[in-house]
């Protein structure tokens, strides 16, 4: 093979490399933590759109076999997600967040609280102040309230109203399109129902964001390990969902 013609195959080969690369990243991939850098207090966004997280109070980042969590650990810990979050938040029209969970055994998991994740205008909410997008364990809920958290202020309520169980990782999704919700637990649909209010219906930018701490005054802090956290600026369909759960049987695998 001359010099020219190992050139342009050598171009060739570099313009299907970046082609596939182009097709690989998602554009509709806002937040993705991967809970990779062990060791290190700061969980990168891996998209690269800079929303980087802190652990505190104990929550740490390991390894489980070939998997990379986040463990809250057994001392109040969560992850400070900051208050650049909600920026993205308040923008979001259909949306998803996916995410594995595993919830520890010793848990209570039916207590008040027990947040996967939220996104809050108030540091403490009230049962009539402060508006919110969470999700909680103890009835597998996604929430949105126009101020506080009694039921007639929660404006969706997404659940299959029972706890989830507890000592195995599940995968945990929730999608809006439009006005509809549907929340699915390892890839079926558990729940679903109407859906009036989206994030970018928050009056306020919400500024408290965490992983597995509460937004309101003595609900309990949820006590589990996560891995590979999503946030997209669309509703996911059913199959793309699927195509989020290769690891669920592996992560089983290896914490028996």
């Amino acid at each position: 093979m001359n010099k020219k013609a190992t050139i342009l195959l050598l171009l060739s080969a570099f313009a299907i490399w970046m082609l596939a690369s182009c097709e690989s990243k998602d554009k509709n991939l806002k937040v993705h933590y991967t809970f990779e850098n062990t060791g290190s207090t700061v969980v990168k966004d891996a998209t690269g759109n800079g929303y980087d997280a802190t652990l505190l109070q104990g929550a740490v980042m390991k390894k489980i076999g070939q998997y990379d969590v986040m463990d809250l650990g057994n001392d109040d810990g969560y992850l400070d997600m900051g208050p650049g979050m909600g920026d993205l938040i308040k923008t979001l029209g259909d949306y998803s967040i996916a995410t594995y969970l595993r919830i520890d055994t010793a848990a209570r998991v039916r207590a008040n609280g027990n947040f996967v994740f939220s996104f809050s205008t108030l540091e403490q909410c009230g049962g009539m102040t402060g508006q919110f997008v969470a999700y909680r364990v103890n009835q597998q809920r996604l929430e949105q309230s126009i101020g506080g958290g009694l039921p007639e202020r929660e404006l969706v309520g997404i659940m299959p109203n029972r706890p989830a169980e507890k000592g195995v990782w599940h995968h945990m999704a929730y999608s809006q399109r439009d006005t509809t919700g549907i929340l699915y637990i390892n890839g079926e649909v558990v729940a679903t129902g109407p859906a009036i209010l989206q994030p970018k219906d928050i009056e306020e930018v919400p500024r408290f964001n965490w992983m597995g701490r509460p937004p309101f005054p003595r609900d309990v802090y949820l006590k589990a390990m996560y891995h590979d956290f999503r946030i997209y600026d669309k509703g996911l369909t059913q199959d793309e969902i699927k195509k989020l759960m290769k690891d669920l049987n592996g992560l089983n695998e290896v914490t028996k």
